[in-house]
């Protein structure tokens, strides 16, 4: 026999052998079971993961790829209260191999080691290159990328635009300045009276950043608690709640459903997320709008007006899923994780509650066909991430806190306010983290 005969012969038999190995561990070997468990949200979101078959859909690719017969136990938490509940199950190891968690809650749970880096995962990823960048920021802490983001929602401003027409105000509408919001507002005040004009925002930190400022100093490590920006916030609140009176303070101070008003034609203009499109206005939820198209305007929230203040601006933030860092099988979670958020989910998740999808191959189907999600691809364009350090809730809390306690109940000047700002950060963030711009001083 030949040498080339007996080679042929030998690859003949070694390709039966792996053919006879991998008929033998696909279909004769039994599979192996593996239990692993997704933490996520009940209702709504658990709902579109049974609705969907995430995890029919899963097991069956687990099945025919590795031989592995994953069991999946689902474990949700009330949306009401969901952040603290995930924060106290993370500190207490009950929560699940994959989580669903918000932004705010990654470098918190990402420095006390709650959460697995999933940077060594991402890099061999080819779809990672199709996430928008404002998404990545959103689920990385000091390089490392923690989460997948799955959906994001920026700010936006919401209209009447049957309170606009009473008022006369043109529609489609494009406020280019602040003034130009206090302005629509007191035209609606004058002529529709019997109407709250506007709800100035959602959260409480966007004007800094629509001023051209910053809260956060990354060169070093400090945060801003006096400068031009954070008084000009101060002041876009002090204008609508008292120099103009163009809101009651009773709008915040008494906690009104900004969403029914709203809906009832009692609220003309809100800041809020474009969530609101679907989950909130949309047939069928809570506080359904009908005809939505024709009785909803929407725009972009203008910068300031003053010099160095961005045209438009939007803040954002993410849900995302993200894997316990004790996960015994961390990389089937993995795998979970993958099915989770492929194109197709994330699509049909953002055109039913329209949060916005965070990967550009997400843009498909009756997503890519919807207007008002379609205009609010733009809106990234113009969003930052929301700032994501260690300190900054605590930070924002105060800011907020001085505008409840303060700047509406007593009508305390911006400047006051400023003043009382920076002396609540100093003591409950520390001196040595805290900062004023020039030409203030602390």
């Amino acid at each position: 026999m030949s040498i080339s005969i007996k080679l042929l012969v030998l690859i003949i038999v070694a390709i039966v052998i792996i053919a006879g190995g991998l008929y033998y561990y696909f279909y004769i070997l039994p599979p192996k079971k593996i239990k692993i468990s997704l933490y996520t949200k009940a209702g709504l979101w658990a709902d579109f993961i049974r609705e969907t078959k995430i995890i029919e859909k899963f097991r069956e690719r687990m099945l025919r790829e590795k031989n592995i017969d994953v069991e999946v136990e689902m474990i949700t938490r009330p949306h009401k209260g969901y952040r603290d509940t995930l924060v106290a199950d993370l500190a207490a190891g009950t929560v699940g191999d994959v989580i669903w968690i918000g932004d705010t809650e990654i470098p918190g749970s990402a420095e006390a080691g709650h959460l697995l880096d999933l940077t060594p995962y991402v890099t061999k990823w080819d779809r990672w290159k199709k996430f928008f960048p404002v998404g990545k920021k959103l689920v990385t802490v000091k390089g490392k990328v923690y989460a997948v983001p799955f959906e994001t929602a920026p700010l936006v401003i919401f209209y009447r635009k049957d309170i606009f027409e009473r008022a006369g105000i043109p529609i489609p509408w494009q406020p280019e300045s602040w003034e130009d919001i206090y302005e629509a507002a007191r035209i609606i005040k004058e002529k529709v009276p019997d109407i709250v004009p506007i709800n100035p925002m959602y959260g409480i930190e966007l004007p800094i950043f629509a001023a051209g400022g910053i809260i956060y100093d990354p060169k070093d490590g400090k945060f801003i608690v006096k400068s031009d920006a954070i008084l000009a916030c101060f002041k876009y609140y002090y204008e609508v709640f008292h120099a103009r009176k163009l809101a009651p303070v009773e709008l915040w101070l008494e906690k009104w459903d900004t969403r029914k008003y709203f809906q009832e034609a009692k609220l003309a203009i809100t800041v809020d997320g474009t969530w609101c499109w679907r989950e909130k206005w949309g047939p069928g939820m809570p506080y359904e709008i009908r005809d939505i198209e024709k009785v909803v305007g929407y725009a972009l929230f203008p910068g300031s007006g003053a010099p160095g203040a961005p045209k438009y601006i939007s803040l954002t933030g993410a849900y995302c899923y993200a894997i316990w860092a004790k996960s015994k099988h961390k990389d089937i979670a993995w795998e979970l994780l993958k099915e989770l958020v492929k194109p197709e989910y994330m699509a049909e998740w953002g055109y039913r509650t329209s949060h916005l999808v965070t990967a550009e191959d997400a843009m498909i189907g009756k997503y890519a066909e919807d207007p008002f999600l379609k205009w609010a691809a733009e809106v990234l364009k113009h969003s930052l991430p929301k700032p994501l350090i260690p300190g900054v809730k605590k930070y924002l809390t105060l800011l907020k806190r001085v505008v409840i306690d303060y700047l509406l109940p007593e009508a305390k000047t911006p400047e006051e306010c400023m003043d009382i700002f920076a002396e609540m950060a100093t003591k409950e963030l520390g001196a040595d983290k805290v900062k004023a711009l020039p030409p203030y001083k602390l």
